[in-house]
């Protein structure tokens, strides 16, 4: 019989909680996938453009990573409704709609930080800004 040791304890931990939050939140579909990719993308480019413009705050750094994390409190309130209503609608619309708002967040950092944005994705920005493209 294998001993308990420290390491394998951490890991059975860790495992379990990964599992737990999967289920809470739905599963580890393509959706989740994309979500958490594109929040980390938001975080660095985020860092990226305060250092860029000399104004990285820790506190206001705590306060967006907080912020990130109940973007995934309300994708587990929402797979509890479709739970309970027995759909997906609601999970997967409050994953479309954070992946969308965290690209024009990754988009808007890298516009503010210097970097040209090629211009399809300008267009996109702008539109989800409301700004009148310089072609109207």
């Amino acid at each position: 019989m294998k001993e308990w040791t420290v390491v394998g304890t951490i890991k059975l931990v860790l495992a379990a909680v990964v599992v737990t939050l999967v289920a809470l939140l739905g599963g580890w579909d393509k959706g989740m996938q994309i979500l958490l990719i594109f929040v980390l993308l938001d975080v660095i480019s985020g860092v990226f453009r305060a250092i860029i413009q000399k104004e990285l705050s820790s506190d206001e750094s705590f306060r967006g990573g907080l912020k990130k994390l109940l973007i995934f409190v309300v994708v587990a309130v929402a797979t509890q409704v479709d739970r309970y209503a027995e759909t997906d609608l609601v999970r997967k619309g409050a994953i479309a709609f954070y992946v969308a708002s965290e690209a024009l967040s990754i988009l808007e950092n890298v516009a503010a930080s210097g970097v040209k944005v090629p211009p399809v994705l300008q267009k996109v920005l702008n539109a989800l800004r409301g700004d009148k493209a310089p072609d109207d």
